[in-house]
């Protein structure tokens, strides 16, 4: 259900390469650092936009340039430094892919997603104990998004209110989020919320149809036009949120993600096509990433 919010890389400028970059493995760093090596694959470039925000919003990111330990090949390039805004994000890192894996052990009953959920326990259960009242919250929504795929409400409401629900929460709790910018952060989320449930479902939508699972999209049978205007509506109230917002870093790499990232990602998975990023220029996809 995660790795949609990402920029269009393809219109960034080198500069930003460098940005996105440097920060999405500071945060792998994070996660390395706070949990282990094997919770780095978790990696989410959800959580990466989560780490930039909350830097724009607050006293941004600082870069040294370094190595990546598995690719030392590439050479030395600027990360960013450890920071409150990092660690934040490892540890909502950490927390999605657990109720992520729970949730797929539930639903796929395999061997690979029960696996899965007990390798991430450990590092489930430091994030939690860091977290206690997020973690609540975050448990109430999946286990009401459970209650709506349960009772297969041909709805994209009930279900997409739940993870958005879940996502205002993640920001909320963010200790270094200014008071004056809650309310924008807030519905922004929201929204984010929503929007990645929905495109998710969409994308996972002939797979379900084809194994049974639930899926709003299936029951209703939703024309992509239709689709569409649903996802345009809550992309374009996200939007309007963060342009309240007040960046003390104003970024060009922030921009391109919620006005060209996001809306190339629903073009892509809508009808298909295949997104401009190229290998080359493209962060190294981790397997916590969606394809």
């Amino acid at each position: 259900m995660f790795g949609y919010i990402r920029p269009l890389e393809c219109e960034l400028k080198v500069r930003e390469q460098a940005e996105y970059r440097g920060a999405y493995c500071g945060l792998c760093k994070s996660i390395g650092r706070r949990y282990g090596q094997v919770e780095r694959l978790t990696l989410s470039y959800d959580c990466a936009f989560l780490a930039l925000l909350l830097a724009a919003l607050t006293d941004g990111l600082q870069y040294t340039p370094g190595n990546c330990g598995p690719r030392v090949y590439r050479g030395k390039r600027p990360i960013a430094d450890a920071s409150p805004v990092l660690d934040y994000a490892a540890d909502i890192n950490v927390l999605l892919a657990w109720f992520n894996a729970a949730d797929d052990a539930a639903d796929e009953k395999s061997a690979k997603a029960i696996a899965a959920r007990l390798s991430l326990l450990r590092a489930y259960r430091k994030a939690a104990k860091l977290h206690p009242t997020l973690t609540e919250t975050i448990r109430a929504e999946m286990k009401r998004l459970g209650d709506v795929e349960a009772q297969k409400i041909a709805s994209t409401d009930e279900p997409s209110d739940a993870f958005g629900r879940l996502l205002a929460a993640v920001i909320l709790h963010a200790p270094m989020l200014p008071q004056d910018e809650k309310t924008a952060a807030e519905w922004m989320f929201y929204n984010l919320g929503k929007w990645i449930y929905l495109i998710d479902a969409w994308d996972d939508k002939e797979n379900d149809k084809k194994s049974g699972s639930y899926n709003p999209f299936v029951l209703s049978e939703m024309t992509a036009e239709k689709a569409e205007f649903i996802l345009n509506i809550t992309r374009g109230e996200a939007e309007k949120a963060y342009d309240l917002l007040s960046l003390k870093t104003p970024s060009g790499l922030l921009d391109n993600i919620m006005r060209l990232g996001l809306a190339h990602t629903q073009q892509r998975v809508i009808s298909g096509q295949k997104s401009c990023s190229t290998a080359k220029n493209a962060p190294q996809k981790d397997k916590g990433d969606k394809a």
